[in-house]
């Protein structure tokens, strides 16, 4: 042993002999003093060694006497191997240790020494450690983020396949591996012709659709050591999510400037409107008055003037109604850029689909069998009227989809029911119903599946704009036994909504008329001759204004004296907007008698401005008489309420 030590003084390997039978150490090496901290201990017993060289496993605990190299070499009689040995040494400092004991024999076979040889693995540890640290984050990262890792040979064998991004595709990690690529994909017209490509030696990025997912996908090829191409590498991630908020953001783009030029195009339309249909009604009026006078006529005369006035209100009807259809259209319109409630109130859902039904009921029972599931539910808080056009929109939609020459075939549902905080509305038919690919399309402006000439293709869009108007939405799915089911949800009211909400609706039945003087101030002199009149020949006091400058003297200087203002909101020079914040400071007095007049606000200041007073404007065309005795009713209560 003594002749062999000045091989084993300079090793870089820990060397330490302990002697049989009597157990003692014959000898330790420097490097073994180095890595242990201390030198043999010479009256040491194997029972104490942990305590003596501080051994632990790597969980911390002191080291099993009977797992020590020594220990397991005098058990076994051959060579072992030990590598979750740390020593703590005496100076603080920890060492991760790998050790190899070898039994020692004599010509009968008597083990006679144990050699046991220490190697420092502190630094492979701390690196496999790393290793597993960052194989654990790339295993978080690949197995939660929409991305999938995927390789493939040359043959398109797949050979690595991982990441949550597969799920889209209906599968899980390493589910693919083995598979041919080429033949899962042998239908697809651009997936085989990109790998191809990889394989050929470019790194490119693609986007592909798989179904339903979209991928973005950057593809490379895989050299061996010698430079040949082996197979492709590939990172896909799942962007499908980010198309479909892409594609919604070009919508709600698309809607955006469509609402502008909307409510810009409804503007124009709705002053010459309201003179026409305000003038139209007056017609008729005066022609219901004329049909009282000629009608006392005698002789060929009379007869002649009675003719003449029936023609009148004949040839008048038509150009009422042709009014009226406009102005609905011009509503239509608005709903792009305003698309809440009007009048926000209290709505009783059941009462507006029986409304609805009775109004179509006979239409109805020419159809198509009607089945009507008509609950008790909450409240809602809305628009009446607007909830009406809905319902009425989706009902005329159900009777369109339907054949018209087999009613006895046919069949419309209409139901309504509570559903947890949502008070719903369903319609069907039995119809050919909605594909997928067109159901969220026939809620966009200007699409319609309808033939050309049966609608405009703004039924659905309005329907659901007001819908969401009211916090609530309107889809379309499969109805049970075939056709389309459109569903309407709006959030209930609850008690905490509904505290003192009384219609201010005011009963003008029995009613006196109020008096007072009502200011018009429009830039547009029809319609403030208009309403003027009409306001007139109600019996109110009225005047008109054409300039916002010269009426925002009047009201700062006599504002005290007008009892209601109708001021239109998008006037040339200074706006509706200017006129109101120039008497917050001149006459604020003057403010809670004003009236806002709009035909449509097509930029941001104009609809802030209308969410923030919705109480205090009006749409045009309107019933400038009853809108006058209800709000000179509601000034008068409000002052005597405060006095």
């Amino acid at each position: 042993m003594h002749d062999l030590r000045w091989i084993l003084e300079d090793l870089p390997v820990g060397v330490w002999v302990r002697e049989l039978p009597n157990s003692r150490p014959v000898y330790a090496n420097p490097e073994f003093r180095r890595i242990m901290g201390v030198g043999a201990a010479a009256e040491s017993l194997i029972d104490d060694a942990a305590t003596t060289y501080g051994i632990f496993d790597r969980a911390g605990n002191r080291y099993p006497v009977e797992r020590l190299p020594f220990s397991l070499v005098v058990a076994r009689r051959e060579p072992v191997l030990v590598d979750d040995m740390v020593i703590h040494r005496p100076d603080g400092q920890r060492a991760n240790i790998r050790c190899f004991g070898y039994p020692a024999f004599d010509s009968e076979k008597n083990l006679t020494h144990v050699v046991v040889a220490f190697l420092d693995i502190t630094k492979e540890v701390k690196a496999e450690a790393e290793r597993d640290q960052t194989e654990a984050r790339l295993a978080l990262a690949v197995n939660h983020a929409p991305i999938a890792i995927w390789s493939a040979d040359r043959d398109g064998l797949i050979t690595v396949s991982e990441g949550a991004g597969l799920a889209a595709l209906g599968v899980k990690s390493g589910e693919l591996v083995g598979k041919n690529v080429f033949q899962l994909y042998e239908d697809h017209p651009t997936i085989p012709g990109y790998i191809r490509r990889g394989l050929g030696g470019e790194s490119f990025w693609y986007t592909v659709a798989v179904g339903d997912a979209v991928y973005d996908t950057w593809i490379a090829p895989i050299r061996s050591p010698s430079g040949e191409i082996a197979g492709v590498v590939a990172l896909s991630n799942d962007v499908s999510e980010v198309r479909r908020l892409q594609a919604n953001a070009i919508q709600n783009d698309r809607v955006i400037a469509l609402g502008t030029l909307a409510a810009s195009v409804a503007h124009e339309i709705n002053n010459p409107l309201t003179y026409m249909l305000g003038h139209a009604r007056m017609l008729q009026e005066t022609l219901e008055n004329a049909d009282q006078v000629v009608t006392g006529l005698k002789g060929a005369e009379g007869d002649v003037l009675r003719e003449l006035v029936a023609r009148m209100r004949h040839m008048l009807e038509p150009i009422c109604c042709g009014t009226e259809r406009i102005a609905a259209i011009t509503r239509d319109l608005r709903t792009f850029s305003r698309p809440g409630p009007d009048e926000a109130a209290i709505v009783d859902v059941r009462a507006v689909v029986e409304t609805v039904l009775q109004l179509v009921g006979k239409e109805l029972e020419a159809r198509a069998r009607l089945s009507v599931d008509l609950r008790e539910t909450a409240a809602v808080r809305g628009n009446q009227a607007r909830l009406v056009q809905v319902i009425l929109n989706l009902v005329v939609n159900a009777m369109q989809a339907l054949p018209s020459d087999r009613p006895e075939e046919s069949e419309i549902s209409v139901s309504t029911r509570n559903d947890g905080g949502d008070v719903v509305i369903e319609v069907g038919d039995s119809g050919p119903g909605v594909t997928l690919v067109d159901r969220e399309r026939i809620f966009e402006p200007f699409f319609s599946t309808k033939e050309i000439g049966e609608g405009t293709g703004l039924g659905l869009f309005v329907c659901r704009n007001i819908v969401r108007g009211f916090s609530g939405d309107v889809t379309v799915g499969d109805r049970q036994g075939g056709g389309a089911l459109f569903r309407v949800a709006i959030p209930a009211m609850t008690e905490a909504d509904t505290p003192a909400e009384v219609s201010e609706r005011v009963a003008s039945v029995g009613t006196a008329r109020p008096s007072g003087l009502v200011l018009v101030i429009d830039d547009e002199p029809l319609v403030a001759r208009l309403l003027c009149e009409q306001l007139l020949a109600a019996g109110y006091r009225a005047t008109t204004e054409e300039d916002s400058e010269r009426a925002l003297d009047h009201l700062a200087r006599d504002g005290a004296n007008v009892d209601l203002v109708y001021c239109d909101l998008m006037m040339k020079g200074m706006t509706g907007i200017d006129l109101s914040e120039e008497l917050e400071t001149r006459n604020p007095a003057v403010r809670e008698k004003m009236v806002f007049m709009t035909g449509g606000a097509f930029t941001p200041r104009a609809r802030a401005f209308l969410d923030g007073n919705a109480d205090r404007v009006i749409e045009k065309p309107f019933d400038v008489v009853a809108e006058t005795d209800r709000r000179l009713h509601r000034l008068r209560a409000s002052r005597q309420t405060r006095s």
